[in-house]
């Protein structure tokens, strides 16, 4: 190969945008403040902006280096995977972007985007073709909602690799659970990540606290309301499927009447707002 010459590969390829982040540019800028270092030179330093990247960097770093790359331009997050001798990182990956998008929420930003496979320039400096034009476009134009779009080649690839598995309960969850569907369009369901997390009050409570957050400040801006709205009534939905059903079909956990019952305290009252 030639020096000047760049491979096209197989990359599962995401492409996420922070909902509303024109406006907390603004803020960060606001909170920068006036520093010295120890040569009296004077930087200015966000708090926000250094919380901002911290979130993006914990989740990156336990990303396996050999396998996955990413990228942070302003409000842009891209993800790309090199998921070929390794088709179980096609389901590491949409367990990535849900603790993303988990991390984000926490600190008050919201995710949207998109997911694509295809023939790819994946090189340290450099991140071309198709596959990323099609999630930043599924991101831009059809996302509309606080969500992660599948495209339909991703969901087929992700679907041979399951098939080709034999399935544990916990895999044949993953395969119901970690995708779901609308009309034409597919979702990453990104509540699922509680199957991961030991403290099952704090995922939700931290989640509900957040989403109605961002529905008390829009409840005058129909617009955004409705986006926030529609994440509600998602997390209402498997809040009750998850404590009626599949939070019993975990492995090696068994819940109390006493955790599911609290659990069950959490629903979002779309009604209070």
């Amino acid at each position: 190969m030639a020096a000047d010459e760049y491979i096209y590969q197989d990359r599962a390829v995401a492409f996420v945008d922070v909902l509303g982040f024109r406006k907390k540019l603004k803020e960060f800028e606001e909170d920068a403040r006036l520093r010295k270092n120890v040569n009296d030179a004077e930087y200015l330093v966000s708090e926000k902006v250094n919380e901002f990247v911290g979130t993006f960097k914990r989740v990156t770093s336990l990303l396996d280096a050999d396998n996955f790359r990413y990228y942070l331009f302003s409000d842009n997050i891209c993800i790309t995977v090199d998921y070929v001798n390794s088709p179980d990182l096609l389901i590491s990956l949409l367990f990535t972007l849900s603790e993303l998008f988990y991390s984000f929420a926490q600190k008050g930003y919201f995710l949207r985007g998109g997911v694509d496979v295809g023939k790819f320039v994946d090189e340290r400096q450099i991140a071309l073709g198709l596959p990323l034009a099609s999630a930043y476009e599924m991101e831009s134009k059809q996302a509309v909602y606080p969500r992660i779009l599948i495209s339909q080649r991703y969901g087929q690839l992700l679907q041979g690799y399951l098939e080709e598995q034999e399935l544990s309960d916990s895999a044949d969850l993953s395969r119901e659970q970690l995708i779901y569907k609308s009309c034409e369009l597919t979702y990453l369901n990104v509540f699922y990540n509680v199957t991961r997390k030991e403290d099952k009050v704090v995922f939700f409570s931290s989640f509900r606290q957040r989403i109605m957050e961002h529905m008390h400040l829009n409840c005058e801006q129909e617009a955004v309301f409705v986006k926030y709205d529609w994440l509600a009534g998602q997390y209402n939905q498997f809040l009750d499927l998850y404590t009626g059903n599949l939070i019993y079909r975990e492995e090696h956990f068994e819940p109390s009447t006493e955790l599911i019952d609290q659990l069950k305290t959490l629903k979002i009252s779309t009604h209070a707002v």
